[in-house]
Order: C-alpha cells, then structure tokens, then sequence
C-alpha cells in the first residue's frame, strides 16, 4: 500500500511549471507509468488516462494529486514539442551545449500532433473550476476540503510525522524493546567501535 504524505501549501510547491513531477511521493509512481507520448496516438490514450486520474483526484477532493496529473499533462505537451521542433529532441547543441533555437520546421509531425491533444488536455485541467478554486485556495494558504488527505497523515505543528497505518502511530515513534531502547537505536549501539 502507497501511504501518502498530507501535502500543505508550505509543503507541496503548486507552480505553474512542472516542479515535483517526478518526485510527489503517492502521485508520481502512480502516474508516471500513464504518461506516453511516441506518438499521437500513444500521446491520445496516455492523455485520456492521465485526466481519468485527475476526475478521480477531484473527487476526492484531492487538489495535490489533481495537480500532478496537471503537471503530468503539461509536461507532455512540452516534451512532444521539443522532439517535434527539434533535430532529435535535443534541447541543447551537442557541440557548443548551447540551447538549439527552434526554427519552425518540423522534425516529427506525430509528436506536434501528440502535443495538441495533451494542450487540449491542459486547457481542460486549467478551465476546471474545481481545480481552479482548489488551485486559488492553496497559493493563498487556505485550509480547505482539498487541502486534506484524510487518515493518512497528520501535521503536528510545522512538522510532518508519516502515521503507521496499521496501529495509528507515528512512525517516528517505535516500540521500545526491553533495556528502554527502540530497534533503531540498538543497530546503532550494536555498529559502534
């Protein structure tokens, strides 16, 4: 089971660009494996399951998770077009490491069409007016229903501690084994010199 953390404005950075994409424990595992774009068709069916995630997000009233699969969108939009304006995909020149100007020629026609229907899709993720109040409330900070993950997590101050699901206890507090001290601290007894 993929526990999740309980994401708060301070903790989880809801930018307009593809920031944490790759690295939102909960979210990105389960929607990396979705995200195609070979071609149109592949950019078609990855983009369709990618927004299924984000209707399912939002009803759950899960705005962290609506956003990863903004983002999951957005960056398909965004890699189709480097690979179709661009000799190869590549970004930067191989010789000079300087980034390579688009010329306006297309070098691959499936992935500029892959990148139409993912900026289709990103129209559709932005008009959302759930996700674009979700979005309004957490950039200014606002504790409301998206903000929450229930039972998974709790927020203790300004400090996150992952709760153990199967006995509600924090994580960070292990059992104590007899002579008063937890495993963690008797592999750390039992390594020293």
């Amino acid at each position: 089971m993929t526990s999740r953390k309980q994401y708060t404005p301070s903790s989880y950075a809801a930018t307009k660009n593809e920031v944490g994409v790759f690295t939102t424990p909960g979210y990105s595992e389960n929607i990396k494996p979705l995200w195609k774009f070979k071609n149109a068709e592949e950019a078609r069916k990855s983009a369709e399951a990618i927004w299924k995630c984000f209707e399912g997000y939002r009803d759950r009233n899960d705005f962290v998770g609506m956003d990863v699969c903004r983002k999951f969108i957005q960056m398909g939009r965004t890699r189709s077009l480097r690979y179709a304006l661009r000799p190869g995909g590549k970004k930067y020149d191989p010789a000079t490491g300087k980034e390579q100007k688009r010329t306006g020629k297309v070098y691959d026609q499936g992935k500029l069409d892959g990148a139409n229907i993912y900026e289709n899709y990103l129209d559709e993720c932005w008009s959302d007016k759930v996700y674009k109040k979700a979005w309004d409330d957490w950039k200014e900070g606002k504790e409301t229903e998206y903000v929450k993950v229930p039972g998974v997590d709790e927020v203790i101050g300004n400090r996150e501690r992952s709760v153990d699901m199967d006995d509600g206890r924090p994580a960070d507090r292990q059992p104590r084994k007899e002579g008063g001290e937890t495993e963690g601290e008797a592999k750390i007894r039992r390594t020293r010199y």
